[in-house]
């Protein structure tokens, strides 16, 4: 997801549910002499909040140009002497000062999506008082598997329907090792028992670590399993805010985890599921039961080459293509010294063969500069 544009933050933003239940734990956590760390602040809503309780200080900060738009929020709410803007990665950042209280949402779908907790974690390191607050302060992840016959017909089943007589089905095996993400649709789901949990991290004193969790569940009600349902539950305060399916709708997506072929599940018997995740990394699932076995992982979601899996490997030795070299050129002239027009002309002289136009050789300068300067 992209945090640039103000369309992406309007879900979390305008999200009822969540900015109530945020508002109750800061309730319970400010006090007057409180400073308080908005991290990934967005539209700045949280850090505005705590400001509107009587926090002594308040920094809003994040890396994208959004941070132009809680600016004005800041004024529009007559908080200029209490907030604080700062635009730039907290791992690039100072503070004048250590903060009481660390609010943030860097929480992704079933919790992990996005690796945005080691942006916590930097910030908790380097920035809370010793006995300072984290709101969120924990967090846990349950799974639980699902009758969904709709969402896998729509999602992967439909792959080996033919259209014109074409067959497509070679797409299938890929659908199914995806992680599906959705914030509606569930609404037909039978659940088949009750769930489980995977995961629990304290944001107080973990690190990011590889998720290996092994479970088992009871099956309370016979049916076809099409997948598993996963969700994450937050520590807010004194509560706890959840993204399950029983809970009221947020912003945050469930996620939908298949099987494929579709497994048979009786009543009374125990079912084992493992996840798998590497920081950074691709998530494994396997079911067993007794209609057998099923490994499922995102690794195999998408067609790799084989020159692709080699790029991976320890032992490959990297060159840089074309594509890379122009990269490089263009950084090499971020030095202060030369204008945008005069590292587009540069590159134009750099790569001749590429007969690139002065409008394209521009264009490319402004999305590495962008990126990079």
């Amino acid at each position: 997801m992209s945090y640039v544009v103000v369309s992406s933050h309007r879900g979390m933003a305008l999200d009822a549910g969540r900015n109530e239940a945020y508002a109750r734990a800061l309730a319970t956590a400010i006090t007057p002499d409180s400073v308080v760390l908005d991290l990934g602040a967005g539209t700045g809503v949280l850090g505005l909040m705590a400001a509107r309780l009587g926090a002594r200080r308040v920094y809003l900060v994040e890396p994208e140009d959004i941070i132009a738009l809680a600016e004005e929020n800041v004024r529009a709410n007559g908080l200029q002497d209490v907030v604080r803007c700062i635009q730039g990665r907290i791992e690039d950042v100072s503070l004048p000062e250590p903060v009481d209280v660390i609010v943030s949402v860097l929480t992704g779908n079933f919790l992990l999506t996005e690796d945005l907790l080691p942006v916590l974690f930097h910030a908790r390191d380097r920035f809370l008082r010793p006995g300072g607050l984290l709101v969120p302060g924990a967090a846990t992840m349950e799974v639980v598997p699902v009758t969904a016959a709709a969402l896998h017909e729509r999602e992967i089943a439909s792959w080996s329907r033919p259209q014109h007589g074409i067959d497509l089905g070679a797409a299938r095996p890929y659908a199914a090792n995806t992680l599906f993400y959705r914030t509606e649709g569930f609404e037909a789901l039978t659940e088949l028992a009750d769930p489980v949990l995977v995961n629990s991290i304290d944001f107080y004193t973990s690190q990011y670590e590889p998720l290996n969790s092994t479970v088992e569940c009871i099956v309370t009600r016979s049916g076809i399993c099409h997948g598993w349902l996963g969700w994450f539950s937050a520590n807010l305060g004194d509560a706890w805010f959840s993204t399950s399916p029983r809970a009221p709708r947020s912003h945050w997506s469930l996620a939908f985890l298949p099987l494929d072929p579709p497994m048979p599940l009786e009543l009374g018997e125990r079912v084992g599921f493992q996840l798998t995740r590497a920081p950074y990394g691709d998530w494994l699932w396997t079911t067993r039961a007794k209609a057998g076995a099923q490994r499922h992982s995102t690794l195999a979601a998408a067609p790799m080459k084989a020159s692709t899996l080699r790029k991976a490997a320890l032992d490959f030795r990297p060159e840089l293509s074309d594509e890379g070299r122009a990269v490089a050129h263009v950084l090499a002239l971020c030095d202060g010294g030369h204008t945008m027009t005069e590292i587009a002309q540069s590159l134009q002289a750099f790569q001749r063969d590429r007969r690139r136009t002065p409008a394209e050789a521009l264009r490319f300068v402004q999305t590495v500069v962008k990126q990079h300067a």
